[in-house]
C-alpha cells in the first residue's frame, strides 16, 4: 500500500474498510493450483490473508470482497497475489475501499480545529569567516624553515641538472660540427686527387695518323732501369690504396 497504488496520497488520516478483487484461473482439471490474496502488515503478519484452492477443479473468473475494520494506511506494507502449482492467474484486478479522517491529523487542513499555523522559515545566513578561508589560511601560516630549506634544495638540484643538459647539449652541437668539417675536408681532398689523377685529357688528346719509324739506338746496347719511375709507380699505388681506404 502506497501512494502509487491508491493513486490518491497516503497521508495520516486514510483509513482502509475493505477489499475488492477478482482474477481468472487458466489450469488444467488434474493440475494442483492454489491462488493467495495478501497485504504484510508494516510491524510483522499480514493485515489480510486469503488462499483458494484450485486442485481437481476446472480454471474460472472469480470475484469477492474482504470486509476489513477500518484500520489506518499506516498499517499496510506490500500487498500481493501470488499462485503456486501448475497454472496461471490472468485479468488480475485490487481495489480498496477507504474513508478519509481529513482531520485525523489537525495539520493536513488549515479548517481543522487544532491546527496550528507553521512557524515562518528563517533562512540560513552563511558567515563568511575569513580565518576558515584555506587560502588565508596558506597566506597566514608560519614559514617553515625545513620545508624552505628542502624547496632551495630541490630548485638547486633542478638549475644543476638543466645546467647538465646545456652542456651536453653544446658538447654534442661542437662534435657534429667537427664531424661535418672533418667530413667537408675530406669530401675536398678526394676532390682534389680525383682532378690530380683525371686522365680524360688523355682521352681527348689527337693523334695525327702519321707512320713514326723507331729510331731509337742504343748506345751500349743495355737499357737500364729507371729508379725515378720505381719510386713515382709506388707514390701512385700507395695513393690508390688511400683512395680506396675513403670508401671502405
Amino acid at each position: 500500500m502506497n501512494t502509487g497504488t491508491l493513486g490518491i496520497s497516503a497521508e495520516e488520516g486514510l483509513d482502509i474498510s475493505g477489499v475488492l478483487y477478482n482474477y481468472t484461473v487458466v489450469k488444467n482439471v488434474d493440475d494442483n493450483f492454489r491462488v493467495i490474496i495478501e497485504n504484510d502488515k508494516v510491524d510483522g503478519g499480514y493485515v489480510y490473508r486469503q488462499e483458494h484452492n484450485w486442485d481437481g477443479k476446472h480454471g474460472m473468473k472469480v470475484q469477492n470482497v474482504i470486509p476489513l475494520p477500518y484500520t489506518p494506511i499506516e498499517q499496510f506494507g506490500d500487498g500481493r497475489i501470488r499462485s503456486t502449482g501448475t497454472g496461471s492467474i490472468e485479468d488480475v484486478t485490487i481495489l480498496y475501499m477507504f474513508r478519509w479522517d481529513l482531520c485525523r491529523n489537525p495539520q493536513n487542513d488549515i479548517s481543522c480545529p487544532d491546527y496550528v499555523p507553521p512557524l515562518p522559515v528563517i533562512p540560513k545566513i552563511e558567515i563568511y569567516n575569513a580565518l576558515e578561508d584555506e587560502y588565508v589560511q596558506d597566506a597566514t601560516k608560519k614559514a617553515d624553515d625545513k620545508l624552505n630549506d628542502k624547496d632551495e634544495e630541490i630548485r638547486e638540484t633542478e638549475e644543476e641538472e638543466e645546467e647538465k643538459e646545456r652542456l651536453e647539449i653544446a658538447m654534442a652541437a661542437t662534435e657534429n660540427a667537427l664531424t661535418i668539417a672533418n667530413t667537408a675536408s675530406q669530401a675536398s681532398l678526394l676532390q682534389r686527387i680525383n682532378a690530380a689523377t683525371n686522365v680524360n685529357s688523355y682521352y681527348l688528346a689527337q693523334i695525327p695518323s702519321t707512320t713514326y719509324r723507331e729510331i731509337i739506338t742504343l748506345d751500349g746496347g743495355q737499357i737500364v732501369d729507371n729508379k725515378k719511375a720505381f719510386r713515382s709507380l709506388g707514390q701512385d699505388k700507395l695513393m690508390n690504396t688511400m683512395i680506396q681506404e675513403q670508401y671502405k
